[in-house]
């Protein structure tokens, strides 16, 4: 005779492992490749928490859920993935069935993630696993005014409204960089300090900022809009600078008065070279346009440039460089005629420069051992000399004078001899 209890039993078991199987491929459907580092036992008795509600903020995503009158359920796993991500990872046990809400912290903020929960009883084994649940993290909203002031000297002003989420702590300000990569520039703790000056720039350049707000979990707000402002610029060049070259013992610079009125210093630049070696010559107020180079020597030649600085202490482009000279001396005459006639000594010359007012002689004998007699206020282009002695020999050189009293150099020695009788 059959014993049918034992086929009634055998029919259970085949029951149980088809089932089993069932809720493996069930579980494994609905949770997308669920992480669990080894398979679980299936209690077919139990199940997950259901009508799972969800509340976010911008760093935590909250859960309430109904509470389970199962007192086979010991607890619950909830698992959580992103949506980049193949498989879910638990992220807590909760160990009482009677837990009706979670908090998962510090998440990324404005990101999606994916949740499942199981129940589970005294002896881990596990339900089946609930439909995944889509929540999202939200945002710190982006700061609503900003602008960035223009026409400073060397330096740009950042100002912005405090945000209005008081859970804000701080501000992050980014500069971007001229390869058009963003790179943090300032950090200002405080959600009411709402000011940054970033110094140091160039003239007349334009940069571009944005600003972040965070919170106390270093989580950014979305960008502020970019803006751009631009510093001060220099002054513009001087014009019309000039250095005399004719003038003695001295060259006289002259420029435009600046024609912007916050100009408030002109600097003179000077060098013995065109491209080179310049040394500050003078700073000289601003209702100055002029500048007199006082040289003692004839024919100096130097070189000049010029710069305008304003009330911010911005400087000018030089303007330069220009040469100027002190005038030089006359050109030396040239001897034409030197004869003895009669008792006298006579010599002649030949004017060389349209300088020369009057001429200077420079006489010499051996009497005098070499002392040389001078001459001056000589007229015209001749000297008569009656003042000779027979048997002497006598020295002579000649030089130009022009009306500012500069003296040619000398001619060549001439000497002339009157015979003894």
């Amino acid at each position: 005779m059959v014993n049918l209890s034992y086929f009634s039993k055998l029919d259970s078991l085949w029951a149980k492992i088809l089932l089993f199987f069932t809720l493996v491929f069930f579980s494994a459907c609905s949770s997308s490749n669920l992480n669990f580092g080894s398979t679980p036992s299936i209690n077919p008795n139990i199940t997950p928490p259901s009508n799972i509600r969800t509340l976010s903020d911008v760093n935590t995503i909250a859960f309430e859920w109904n509470l389970i009158q199962n007192p086979e359920i010991a607890g619950y796993y909830i698992y959580r993935k992103k949506p980049s991500e193949q498989s879910f990872s638990k992220i807590t046990t909760l160990d009482s069935r009677f837990i009706t809400h979670y908090a998962d912290n510090k998440l990324e903020s404005n990101t999606e993630y994916f949740y499942q929960f199981a129940s589970f009883d005294a002896q881990k084994n596990i339900s089946q696993f609930s439909a995944p649940i889509s929540a999202k993290t939200q945002f710190i909203e982006a700061i609503n005014y900003i602008e960035a002031i223009s026409n400073y000297p060397r330096k740009v002003k950042i100002i912005w409204n405090p945000h209005q989420d008081t859970r804000v702590i701080g501000y992050v300000i980014e500069k971007k960089k001229t390869n058009g990569q963003w790179s943090e520039l300032a950090n200002i703790n405080s959600r009411l300090l709402v000011e940054y000056l970033d110094t140091g720039l160039e003239d007349n350049t334009s940069y571009e900022y944005r600003v972040f707000a965070y919170n106390a979990n270093k989580t950014y707000s979305l960008p502020s809009k970019s803006v751009k402002a631009t510093t001060k610029p220099k002054p513009t060049l001087i014009s019309n600078f000039t250095a005399t070259t004719n003038v003695p013992k001295q060259i006289m610079l002259k420029w435009d008065l600046h024609p912007n009125p916050e100009v408030t210093q002109y600097t003179l630049f000077r060098s013995n070279f065109e491209s080179s070696f310049f040394s500050k010559l003078a700073t000289l107020p601003n209702s100055t346009n002029s500048y007199q180079d006082a040289i003692k020597d004839d024919g100096k030649q130097y070189y000049y440039k010029i710069t305008a600085t304003d009330k911010d202490g911005i400087e000018s482009l030089e303007v330069g460089p220009i040469m100027g000279m002190t005038l030089g001396i006359p050109s030396t005459p040239v001897i034409t005629y030197a004869q003895i006639e009669g008792n006298s000594a006579v010599l002649r010359w030949m004017p060389q420069d349209d300088r020369a007012t009057e001429y200077i002689v420079y006489k010499k004998d051996s009497r005098f051992f070499g002392e040389t007699l001078r001459y001056n206020k000589v007229l015209t282009p001749e000297f008569i000399d009656r003042e000779v002695t027979p048997g002497e020999k006598y020295y002579y050189r000649v030089s130009a004078v022009d009306a500012n009293g500069l003296e040619s150099k000398q001619t060549q020695e001439i000497m002339l001899f009157l015979p003894a009788q």
